[in-house]
């Protein structure tokens, strides 16, 4: 596949903001497609895909669940590739591409929703880390509330160094993240008495296979379908934002999907953290959480602080400090056990990817693949044909 070659303004960046949250990514800041993979991946890789996996193997055969991911990640290869691609060809944010489909302040009402719900998930994971280490060593409330808000301060700091810092982590957590998972699972087969073991299980409350493709969409169509521009649009090419979006989906997911499954066979547990401490094995298990969440949460405050500097009109540090601040004190209301904000929060993630259908509709077929550059675009202050729609 040849490289396009990319036509639009270069500006010269005269603020302070290098993460260039209001302007296209320049062509000199674009980064490798290796880099963008391990990003991604790592933003990809989290607990809660392990959890999916184990609810999976609790209504499916272990064939039906392997065609379950198969199919599933496909479906959201597809829509992590054209995502990446208007990313790439434009080296905007997902914020700064609502402008061409809701119009410049249409745009500010249309971003607000990802960051909402993406706030939401940083600090449950941040209180469950906190959590999680008050458990491991024995603390008192008020250790397990220090845990949890400085959790949220720590994990906000990947997203104030910026892509850079969360590409320089993932290549630490990643092969942890590999070889704890698949160790794991491996350890999980044994329990049960092997390979023939696992593929002769049957749920004991089946559910039909359209069901379980459903739920391996559920598990990442948000992310895919909005977050992931904001990694790509450093992309030097388009081969290259379709390699990294598939390796993380099919790679990364599939393995998280995977390995949960497998514990949730063998173990009657989804969770690969339970069932690491469940054969004693703490540090491990305090290493695979730390190196989970991290990747996920930092590449996730990095993509809220972007689409709410857009809403607001803020320099991102500044709306990194505010939401990190936010995030710290939500924690001390132990979002974790708080059932109605899962809701909530799950209510809005099947709200918002709509507004990446309305994205790519407008893109590929309202501008036959190819938008007006950023800098000569006259956007309209509404654009009310896609909230009708």
């Amino acid at each position: 596949m040849s490289k396009e070659k990319l036509e639009f303004v270069e500006p010269v960046n005269t603020n302070t903001d290098n993460e260039y949250s209001r302007e296209p990514v320049p062509l000199g800041a674009r980064k490798s497609c290796f880099s963008l993979t391990i990003v991604w991946t790592g933003f990809v890789f989290l607990v809660t895909s392990m959890m999916a996996g184990g609810g999976l193997a609790a209504g499916l055969t272990f064939n039906e669940l392997l065609l379950a991911m198969i199919l599933g990640n496909i479906f959201l290869c597809i829509i992590a590739g054209l995502v990446s691609v208007i990313a790439y060809k434009t080296g905007l944010t997902f914020a700064l591409l609502t402008r061409y489909s809701f119009g410049q302040e249409g745009s500010r009402i249309a971003s607000l929703f990802v960051p909402i719900v993406n706030l939401g998930w940083y600090t449950i994971q941040a209180a469950l880390y906190g959590h999680f280490i008050a458990q491991v060593f024995n603390l008192s409330y008020t250790g397990e509330v220090i845990a949890m808000m400085l959790s949220a301060v720590i994990m906000g700091i990947f997203a104030v160094l910026g892509i850079k810092s969360l590409a320089v982590f993932g290549y630490i957590a990643i092969p942890s993240i590999v070889f704890l998972s698949l160790g794991t699972a491996a350890r999980s087969v044994q329990t049960i008495g092997g390979w023939q073991e696992l593929f002769n299980y049957v749920p004991l409350q089946p559910i039909d296979l359209l069901s379980g493709i459903t739920i391996v969409i559920g598990t990442w169509i948000l992310s895919t379908a909005t977050c992931i521009a904001d990694i790509m649009r450093y992309g030097k090419s388009k081969k290259d934002v379709i390699t990294a979006s598939t390796i993380g989906l099919l790679g990364g997911n599939t393995l998280m999907i995977s390995c949960g499954a497998i514990a949730g066979v063998a173990m009657n547990d989804g969770d690969l953290i339970n069932v690491l401490l469940s054969f004693g094995l703490v540090f491990p298990s305090l290493l695979l959480l730390t190196t989970n969440i991290f990747t996920t949460n930092g590449a996730n405050l990095y993509s809220t602080s972007l689409n709410l500097a857009n809403s607001f009109k803020l320099n991102r540090n500044m709306m990194l400090a505010v939401l990190i601040a936010i995030s710290a004190l939500a924690t001390m209301t132990q979002p974790y056990k708080i059932d109605s904000l899962f809701v909530f929060l799950s209510t809005l993630g099947i709200i918002v990817p709509p507004l990446c259908g309305i994205i790519l509709a407008d893109f590929y077929l309202v501008h036959r693949g190819k938008y007006i550059d950023y800098h000569k675009a006259a956007f309209k202050k509404w654009n009310l044909v896609p909230w009708i729609t």
